[in-house]
């Protein structure tokens, strides 16, 4: 089996679902912002649910989510640069997992954009939650995946999860109908297997898409990863991916691992099992040569010595980049007090 398709077995689980939902912040939407835009309470609200979320396929698709993080006029979007070249050479399908999830509630993202017009205004709020118990259910069939997306069509209620921060928001201005959002701080949520969805902070969030009163269009949502986050939230799920993978298409017996043929687990154990031994355990994942130079590569400077928000303020790269697109239809749900 080839590299690429080795590795590309990581990649796909790793990118099985997002879901992304805004870490709370101050009123301002300063999550991450020195100078935070101060949101305008005479706004009114426009609710949505996300209808659609992309994951770079190539590296063209990578570049057009990528967001300029770190203020130097460069996009940036490591990670889903690995992943969409990933995709790409080994013609692996990253999306029908993540659409899959999406269309029957796997997770359900919301959205209120509240302001003075949305076409153009100043001191934007996007606030952003997790949703549950849509109406209409979003599958006729839960067994039947092409009868689920029924809570896409504009006018569904929604629900509030109980575990959704109520102040999740990020501030910008609308001109043209284009909302610029950001930085602020965001999470990606990623159900890896069978195991709960791990929530991953994101810094130096930011967010750009076009508003109607009943569409979020052509979205892209950018964010990075701390270096202290990859490896000790990213790396222990996906090493713990990785052991599910092994135990469902293999079965060792001493150094005979007994891998089915062409299963992922014998190509998870091809490329990262480096002694023999049929297992993968964390500290032998965070040793491979690939993760080495990818997830566990900073490519941007975004915390000051002190791990306070302050991009290019100390040389040291301390962060991953990831950027997504995004797409959302009308939808109905009661706001938090004081919103």
């Amino acid at each position: 089996m080839s590299l690429i398709k080795t590795i590309s077995v990581l990649s796909l689980a790793a990118t099985a679902s997002f879901g992304l939902i805004a870490c709370g912040g101050d009123s301002g939407g300063g999550g991450n912002d020195p100078d935070p835009v101060e949101i305008d309470p005479t706004g009114t609200d426009t609710q949505f649910v996300v209808s659609e979320l992309t994951v770079p396929a190539n590296a063209t698709q990578a570049t057009a989510v990528a967001q300029d993080l770190d203020g130097d006029g460069l996009g940036d979007n490591a990670l889903g640069g690995l992943l969409g070249s990933l995709a790409a050479t080994a013609g692996l399908d990253l999306q029908t997992g993540v659409d899959e999830q999406l269309a029957a509630a796997s997770f359900i993202l919301l959205a209120n954009i509240k302001a003075t017009d949305l076409v153009n205004a100043n001191g934007v709020g996007t606030y952003v939650f997790f949703g549950e118990n849509p109406t209409p259910a979003a599958c006729t069939n839960p067994d039947d995946l092409t009868t689920c997306g029924k809570q896409f069509s504009g006018d569904a209620t929604f629900d509030i999860a109980a575990n959704s921060p109520a102040d999740a928001v990020i501030a910008g201005t609308l001109s043209g109908g284009a909302l610029l959002a950001g930085p602020g701080s965001v999470s990606i949520e990623l159900p890896l297997g069978d195991t709960a969805p791990l929530k991953l902070d994101l810094i130096a969030a930011h967010l750009d898409v076009s508003v109607s009163a009943t569409n979020l269009m052509s979205g892209k949502l950018g964010g990075a990863i701390t270096a202290d986050d990859v490896d000790n939230k990213l790396m222990p799920s996906v090493q713990s991916l990785l052991v599910d993978l092994i135990a469902k298409s293999c079965a060792p017996e001493g150094t005979n691992c007994n891998c089915e043929a062409g299963s992922s687990g014998g190509a998870v154990l091809d490329f990262f099992d480096a002694d023999g031994d049929c297992a993968v355990p964390l500290e032998e994942l965070m040793s491979n040569s690939l993760i080495d130079a990818t997830l566990r590569n900073p490519d941007l400077d975004l915390l000051d010595a002190d791990g306070n928000f302050n991009p290019n303020s100390d040389g040291v790269e301390d962060s991953l980049s990831i950027g997504v697109g995004f797409a959302g239809v009308g939808a109905s749900f009661t706001l938090p007090a004081g919103i």
